[in-house]
């Protein structure tokens, strides 16, 4: 796996270096300042993009949600030692697998990494609770049908089989999943899944 690490700080940079060299499937670790033209990558090569989220980083979050439509498989872990709740509820939409906000111990760190690498995900507890109080904050305000609606969109039925398991019409299931959406502040079923899915557990 070859990792590209885009990153501020010369000591992030040694830490993770020093890091990755010892995990076997890594093969190169290519590391770039964020002024780095980044369309110079070829992304089909990269396995694993580490990310040091600090001071103008709207540009940055863009271009990781772009890495995300078009390369799904590649990895992505976040560093934001600001521990930023809206960009973490904003990145954890694209699904990225790790948001680590501190690398203060290295072998809890290199742990976190290595889970990543064989295909966990990682996200900091504190953020992690705070953003699923906000979410259950707005299931409250879910009727009992739209709560029923939204447990069967997570198990992956589509409006159809829902309507057939409810006795009700495919187009009353749609007008309650969109009430359900913005309620919620999702855009996509994917994100339903997503979001019942990572409930239960920081690690995935």
């Amino acid at each position: 796996m070859n990792v590209l690490a885009i990153l501020e700080s010369d000591i992030i940079k040694n830490v993770i270096e020093d890091i990755l060299t010892d995990e076997m499937t890594i093969e190169e670790i290519k590391v770039v300042k964020p002024t780095f033209d980044l369309r110079k990558v070829d992304y089909e090569d990269i396995g694993m993009i580490i990310i040091d989220l600090r001071n103008d980083y709207e540009k940055i979050v863009s271009y990781i949600e772009k890495i995300k439509r078009n390369y799904s498989q590649i990895k992505i872990v976040v560093i934001d030692v600001r521990k930023r709740l809206d960009l973490f509820k904003r990145l954890i939409k694209s699904s990225i697998e790790g948001y680590i906000v501190d690398i203060l111990d290295r072998d809890e760190f290199a742990y976190i990494m290595h889970k990543i690498i064989i295909g966990k995900k990682f996200y900091d507890l504190d953020l992690f609770e705070e953003s699923l109080k906000e979410n259950r904050n707005g299931k409250d305000r879910l009727t009992i049908r739209e709560n029923e609606i939204l447990n069967l969109v997570g198990k992956g039925l589509n409006n159809k089989e829902i309507g057939q398991k409810l006795f009700i019409t495919e187009n009353t299931v749609k007008k309650h999943v969109s009430s359900i959406f913005t309620k919620l502040g999702f855009k996509s079923r994917k994100e339903v899944i997503s979001y019942l899915k990572k409930k239960d557990s920081m690690y995935f």
